[in-house]
């Protein structure tokens, strides 16, 4: 089947707009949220720099992105989103959140175009490296994707590895959200080696920081 073209410059105009407008309005709503339904604390958020940022976050469950934006009220935090979520009955939340909507079947150089264009802005992108939601019992995370250390690499942008931890159910839930530690990787890195990297420290950082996982009990106590 041939893949559908897509129009390059005119998906930058249309996803990497410089206007934050909608994003300022839709926060409103998911601060609201956000703390009314979970709870959450975040801690670290000093160490997002300033310049472009390529925020690096584990993914357990859909109200992860709500927070990031939550927890960072500097700059609007540009998210990778999946196109069906951005098309679908509440993708109008997700076009006012200034998402970029990602086509997992097939390849998207728009899209790598588009986060390029953001971050040489000095702006912001989130990416969950796992792809998906972990939904695994076993699993603390899932292997990752290229995306955060390619487009961290490639435009010269911060890395920030960001765990959100806790229990989430509504009203009762205690969410909390760690920025871990920025860092730059060489413009000659191996990639390989960068994820793996990557996914070291977000995994130390869980386990370090994780509550109510039952999967935190196995590893810590064969770890001891």
């Amino acid at each position: 089947m041939e893949e559908k073209k897509i129009d390059q410059e005119a998906f930058i105009q249309k996803y990497a707009k410089e206007s934050e407008f909608s994003y300022r309005i839709i926060r409103v709503l998911i601060v609201f949220l956000a703390d009314i339904l979970y709870h959450p604390t975040a801690y670290g958020t000093k160490n997002i720099p300033d310049g472009p940022v390529v925020i690096a976050v584990n993914h357990r469950k859909a109200p992860d992105p709500g927070f990031i934006i939550r927890a960072y009220r500097k700059r609007a935090v540009r998210f990778l989103a999946a196109r069906k979520f951005h098309d679908g009955p509440f993708g109008f939340l997700f076009r006012l959140a200034l998402t970029i909507p990602v086509d997992r079947s097939r390849h998207t150089p728009e899209v790598i175009a588009a986060s390029g264009e953001i971050l040489k802005r000095g702006g912001v992108i989130a990416i969950f490296p796992e792809g998906t939601r972990n939904r695994s019992e076993e699993e603390i995370l899932l292997p990752f994707k290229f995306g955060a250390v390619s487009l961290a690499r490639n435009n010269g942008a911060w890395i920030v590895p960001c765990v959100n931890t806790g229990w989430y159910k509504p009203f009762r839930s205690r969410v909390e959200t760690y920025f871990g530690e920025p860092y730059r990787i060489e413009k000659d890195a191996d990639l390989e080696k960068e994820n793996e990297k990557l996914y070291r420290i977000m995994y130390d950082m869980y386990v370090k920081y994780g509550k109510e996982d039952p999967k935190l009990d196995r590893i810590r106590k064969n770890e001891i």
